[in-house]
C-alpha cells in the first residue's frame, strides 16, 4: 500500500479539517455548533447537499465554498432554496457534520457558481461510450466494460475531506473485499474511478492514489481502475450521470455520483450522496450478474 509523502499530505489535511470542526464553536451536549452564512452555489436533493459560499467561521474556517450536509430535520429546504439564495444555518458537529436551523433569503444570481439542476439518469438507460486514459496511460472506452456489470464513481485525489472523496474510495475498496469473498463474483467485478481533476490527477498520480486503496487486493488494476480524460470528456460524462461540480480558485465542489451499469452498457441504479453502504452495493452487483 502506498505511503509516499503525498499521501502523508492528503492524510494531513483531512485530518486537519477534522480537527478544526473539533476545535471550533460552542460546544453542546450533542455536540459543537457553529453559526454559518453564506450564499448557495449549488443545491442537490438527491445527496441532500447545499454548496455554500461561506464567510469566515471565527475558530472553525476560513471564508470558502464547500457542500454540506442538510440534516434531516431541516430538508424542508429542497424545492424551496436555490443557487443565488442567502443562507443562515447551524452547523452542528458531532460524528459528522450537518446543517441544521436554516433560513434563506431569495438572492438575485438564479444560477450560482455550480451546475445543480444536472438531469439524473433513469434506470435502464444507454451509457454513451465515453473515453478516458487509465492509471497506466492507456485509453479505455466504456464499451470495453460491456459483458459483465461496471461499478463507477467520481473522485478528486486532492479532495481533503474525509466523507467525500475518501470515503466513497474507502467503499469502493470494502465492495472489492466482499466480491472477494467469492470467486465468481470477484473474477468478473469491474470498478472504475473517475477523477473530475484532469489537470492534476495525472495517470502517475492516479496510479499512486490507486495503489494506496487497492493495496494487495488488485495490485495489477485488473479489477478496479483509476481514470480520467480530457477536461471536455470529464465534464461531458459527468453531465450525463448528473454529477455537479466546479473548479474555482483553485478549489472544487461538487456532489457525489456511484452508478452501476448493467452488463448491456445500461443503467441499472444510481446512488447519490455517501450514505449508502458497501453491502449494500456489492449486494445489488452480485445480483446484476457480477
Amino acid at each position: 500500500m502506498a505511503t509516499g509523502p503525498y499521501f502523508r499530505r492528503r492524510q494531513w489535511l483531512a485530518a486537519l479539517c477534522v480537527v478544526a470542526l473539533l476545535a471550533g464553536c460552542d460546544r453542546k451536549p450533542t455536540g459543537k455548533r457553529c453559526e454559518l452564512e453564506g450564499r448557495v452555489a449549488a443545491v442537490d436533493s438527491a445527496s441532500r447537499l447545499i454548496t455554500i459560499v461561506h464567510q469566515e467561521v471565527p475558530g472553525l474556517m476560513p471564508a470558502m465554498t464547500m457542500p454540506f450536509q442538510v440534516g434531516r430535520n431541516a430538508e424542508w429546504v429542497f424545492g424551496n432554496i436555490s443557487p443565488g439564495d442567502h443562507i443562515h444555518a447551524t452547523l452542528v458537529v458531532t460524528d459528522h457534520t450537518e446543517l441544521q436551523d436554516i433560513s434563506f433569503t431569495k438572492g438575485g444570481d438564479p444560477t450560482g457558481d455550480g451546475t445543480s439542476h444536472l438531469r439524473i439518469p433513469d434506470a435502464g438507460d444507454a451509457v454513451p461510450d465515453f473515453r478516458f486514459v487509465n492509471q497506466s496511460g492507456k485509453t479505455i472506452q466504456l464499451h470495453q466494460f460491456q459483458g459483465r456489470p461496471l461499478l463507477l464513481t467520481f473522485v478528486y485525489t486532492r479532495c481533503p475531506l474525509p466523507d467525500y472523496c475518501p470515503h466513497l474510495s474507502n467503499n469502493f475498496r470494502e465492495i472489492l473485499q466482499k466480491l472477494e469473498a467469492s470467486p465468481a463474483a470477484y473474477e468478473n467485478a469491474q470498478l472504475l474511478t473517475i477523477s473530475i481533476d484532469p489537470e492534476f490527477d495525472t495517470p502517475v498520480v492516479l496510479q499512486n492514489y490507486g495503489q494506496h486503496f487497492t493495496g494487495k487486493l488488485d495490485p495489477q488494476f485488473q479489477h478496479w481502475q483509476f481514470a480520467t480524460g480530457s477536461p471536455e470528456e470529464v465534464r461531458k460524462t459527468a453531465n450525463f450521470f448528473g454529477m455537479s461540480y466546479n473548479s474555482k480558485d483553485g478549489q472544487i465542489t461538487h456532489n457525489l455520483r456511484t452508478v452501476l451499469v448493467g452488463a448491456d452498457g445500461r443503467i441499472v441504479k444510481v446512488y447519490s450522496g455517501n450514505r449508502w453502504t458497501p453491502a449494500d452495493v456489492a449486494r445489488d452487483y452480485a445480483a446484476a450478474g457480477g
